[in-house]
């Protein structure tokens, strides 16, 4: 209740009063003055605080509170009502004071619905007028609610030590006003009358005074304090407390479904005691009787939809009427759920346990209390195991999903033995976190929420070779092997195939890898991974490649039932050539050779072969050899003595190897001469001498040509026009071979085709524009891409036609060029004597 008292309302009357004036004020409600106190009082009420606030007038409310409206609304005045004066104590008072003057000390609302209203009015217009009466007036209504009489005044001599006016000393009053529950419930406004009258029904010849308006507490408050889920049941409690509901004797508590747009569940609820409440709300009728409690069975529920808790109040107990007052709690579900999750971390790497730990963060677990952890086989679509699981801190979720208020609270983990799984290798398998409402087995039989996580199937396998080395006695290798096909094969072998056959084998018992179990923490059994062992065999013996492989099987020799994992491959013999630089004089080779097969094999050569045809050109023996290269026992740590293989051999270039295309052979080998027991490695193709000029066939070299064949005017040729020949003929029977092969280092500019040259590449050196004609039938034929940088030696193509023409120009305009090919005018150049120049240059 909210308002203001005036502490001094002066009636109109300015001079003592008269019987004549005291009739008039009976009948002019303008005689009750306006106000001139506008102070604010705080009045006290049971621990809480109402603010009253002045009203400056109420001449047009007054004139309501009549004899007719007394008839019709007073319950506590009767017609024998019987005056009980106030009497003057004090001998002498100030008869001249015209003020009317009162204060509204308090006004409470008592559990039964009385309104205790106290204060005092003192005024010299109250003599003559025996019968004092509190009247409470509804301003909405414009109507008297209730009256009562005041029968027993309260002293105030406080009072009449400020006002000494008539009846000051006896002006106090404390009263109960008997409030209908209509009246609580509708009232907006209500204004507190202290009238003096001469009729002791107190409708006539009477002094009022009219309180500020008071308003009445007309919120709807309200708290749902509990939901759960026990038993299939929702229980709900909490409280609702209102005015608006002092009529309205039926309570109902109902479920609304806002997904379905309709109530799923009611019922009827009795008043549960709620001091707190009432201490809170004192000016609410009946909030110490505003508490609930609700049980709603489940099956007529779904938790996934969004779900909200209604409070009603009716007049009829059906509750179907509109004469309701209905509080519509936060839903209790909101319909949308997150459901978040995360694994963490899935752990079989100790072959002893499966340990799983996460996250699953839901609202609903709020209701659906009971958390499971599922393990589930997705290629058999069965249950494996489930247990009861408990919820741990995770206020890192709580940060990264504020939203979700049970985030904080929504951390997991568990163990399962595995002996008690019997899990199928290759299967794949999910954990399930479970919310449910239901507390037997795995909770599939309430309502629950589930999240899926992915294992992955059964499947992982992995391995490592931390050391190789072959040695005397065999290949010695460490390292690690997990596989999760182990479930069930207990037995570990090390097998080494040479080109896929078996050579040697050794059983391993495994050690302890925690980096390992670290690491593939996912893959059975990977803590018991290591190993260290030699398998036996004699390295001379092997040749090609070899691999490690790594068995788990279920019978105790390893032949049966087992698992394989391979390694890489790894060379037996195996070689680079660093550098192959070659000078104007010289050549410098180094590398390096390493090889399983050469033990009592103490001499090494160099042998050079002709690229094209593989016929050997040139051989020397090396002298500077095992030298130190740890490079290579690293890359090749198969090999025996890797880290010993090095090389290195100059010589001043032979006339045999001078502009050929060579390949580079080493060779160690047991002979002396570089024959007998040898194995071998071979470069790729080397040019010597590429910046130079050679011949397109170097197996031939220059040959012979016939007249028609030679550049210029030359007998033969005379049916040429111009008798004029712009280049030289290689022919297929003078200078066979079917490869032609670059005559001079340059790019490649062009490759075309046109009447009478057929096919034909342009290369430039720089200096000159080599032309390759009449040689190929097609494009096929052409090895070469314009733009190609190429060397001496390099195949331009595949000649399948009985010659090659070779032209060669300073100019590089090839249009001008081929329009002057009959035109001895210094356009076309001599190719025999380019050649052989360059050749001996």
């Amino acid at each position: 209740m909210h308002g203001k008292v005036s502490a001094n309302q002066i009636d109109t009357t300015n001079q003592t009063q008269t019987d004549a004036q005291t009739t008039a004020t009976a009948n002019n409600t303008n005689a009750n003055g306006t106000s001139n106190d506008n102070n604010t009082a705080t009045l006290t009420n049971g621990g809480t605080s109402a603010v009253i606030s002045t009203a400056n007038s109420q001449n047009e409310a007054s004139s309501a509170v009549t004899e007719n409206t007394v008839s019709a609304t007073t319950t506590s005045v009767t017609a024998a009502a019987t005056a009980t004066p106030h009497s003057n104590q004090q001998t002498n008072y100030n008869q001249n004071d015209q003020g009317n003057y009162a204060y509204l000390d308090s006004v409470k609302l008592s559990d039964n619905g009385q309104l205790q209203v106290a204060g005092w009015n003192a005024t010299n217009l109250s003599e003559g007028k025996p019968y004092h009466y509190i009247i409470a007036y509804d301003n909405t209504t414009k109507s008297e609610i209730t009256r009562t009489q005041v029968t027993n005044p309260v002293s105030r001599p406080d009072v009449q030590k400020v006002h000494n006016v008539y009846g000051a000393y006896q002006s106090g009053f404390n009263v109960n006003l008997k409030f209908s529950a209509s009246a609580l419930a509708n009232a907006d406004s209500i204004s507190f009358i202290s009238r003096y009258s001469a009729s002791a029904s107190g409708n006539s010849k009477y002094t009022d005074f009219w309180f500020a308006p008071i308003t009445f507490d007309k919120e709807n408050h309200a708290y749902l304090d509990s939901v759960t889920v026990n038993n299939n049941q929702l229980q709900v409690s909490g409280w609702n407390a209102t005015n608006l509901a002092a009529n309205k004797p039926y309570h109902t508590i109902s479920v609304y479904d806002r997904t379905t747009k309709q109530v799923v569940a009611s019922q009827t609820v009795k008043a549960v005691s709620r001091p707190d409440v009432a201490k809170a709300y004192p000016e609410v009728d009946n909030a110490a009787q505003s508490g609930f409690s609700a049980s709603f069975s489940l099956n007529n529920l779904n938790l996934n939809h969004q779900l909200q808790i209604i409070s009603r109040y009716s007049a009829d107990m059906n509750s179907e009427t509109t004469d309701t007052v209905d509080y519509y709690f936060t839903p209790i579900t909101n319909g949308n759920y997150t459901n978040q999750g995360y694994l963490d971390n899935f752990n079989i790497s100790n072959g002893k346990q499966l340990t799983v730990s996460g996250w699953h963060a839901d609202d609903i677990s709020k209701l659906e209390s009971n958390h499971y952890l599922i393990l589930f086989d997705n290629t058999a679509n069965k249950q494996v195991i489930s247990v009861k699981a408990n919820t741990t801190s995770r206020p890192d979720v709580a940060k990264a999903y504020p939203s979700i208020n049970t985030a904080a609270q929504s951390g997991f983990k568990a163990s399962f033995n595995l002996s008690d799984l019997n899990l199928t290798p290759g299967h794949s398998y999910s954990l399930v976190s479970r919310y449910s409402t239901s507390t037997n087995g795995n909770g599939g039989d309430g309502q629950y929420t589930d999240k899926w996580f992915s294992l992955s199937a059964l499947n992982k396998r992995a391995n490592y070779l931390d050391k190789v080395e072959m040695t005397n006695s065999g290949l010695h290798v460490a390292g690690w092997m997990a596989s999760d096909f182990a479930i069930n094969r207990h037995n570990a072998y090390i097998i080494v195939l040479a080109n896929g056959k078996e050579i040697g084998r050794q059983k391993v018992n495994l050690y302890n890898r925690a980096d390992v179990a670290n690491a593939k923490s996912n893959i059975y059994n990977s803590l018991k991974s290591g190993f260290d062992t030699t398998i036996k065999f004699d390295p001379a013996q092997v040749t090609g490649n070899i691999q490690v492989l790594m068995r788990f099987s279920g019978a105790e020799d390893g032949n049966s039932d087992y698992d394989d994992q391979y390694s890489t491959t790894y060379a037996t013999n195996a070689g680079s050539f660093d550098q192959i630089n070659v000078s104007d004089n010289g050549i410098y080779v180094s590398g390096w050779h390493a090889s399983n097969q050469s033990a009592n094999k103490p001499y090494q050569y160099l042998i050079f072969v002709d690229a094209e045809s593989g016929k050997e050109l040139y051989r020397q023996r090396v002298l500077d050899i095992n030298r130190s290269r740890p490079d290579v026992a690293s890359a090749e740590p198969a090999i025996i003595n890797s880290g010993k293989s090095g090389y290195q051999l100059g010589f001043n270039i032979p006339t045999s190897l001078d502009h050929h295309t060579v390949r580079v052979i080493h060779r160690i080998t047991n002979d002396v001469n570089g024959n007998g027991d040898y194995v071998d490695v071979e470069s790729q193709p080397v040019s010597i001498h590429a910046d130079k000029w050679a011949w397109p066939f170097p197996a031939v070299g220059e040959g012979y040509f016939a007249g028609a064949q030679l550049f210029g005017v030359n007998p033969g040729g005379e049916f040429r026009l111009n008798g004029f020949h712009d280049g030289l003929d290689f022919g297929s029977y003078d200078h066979p071979g079917a490869h032609v092969q670059a005559i001079h280092s340059g790019k490649i500019v062009s490759v075309g085709y046109t009447a009478g040259l057929d096919w034909y590449v342009l290369e430039d050196t720089g200096d000159y524009l080599i032309v390759y004609q009449e040689a190929f039938a097609s494009r096929g034929d052409i090895h070469v891409t314009p733009g190609q940088q190429i060397n001496v030696g390099d195949v331009i193509g595949t000649r399948d036609t009985s010659h090659v023409h070779i032209g060669i120009t300073k100019n590089h305009n090839f249009n001008y060029d081929l329009a002057n090919s009959f035109n001895n005018n210094g356009t076309w150049l001599n190719p025999l004597e380019i050649i052989r120049n360059g050749l001996n240059g």
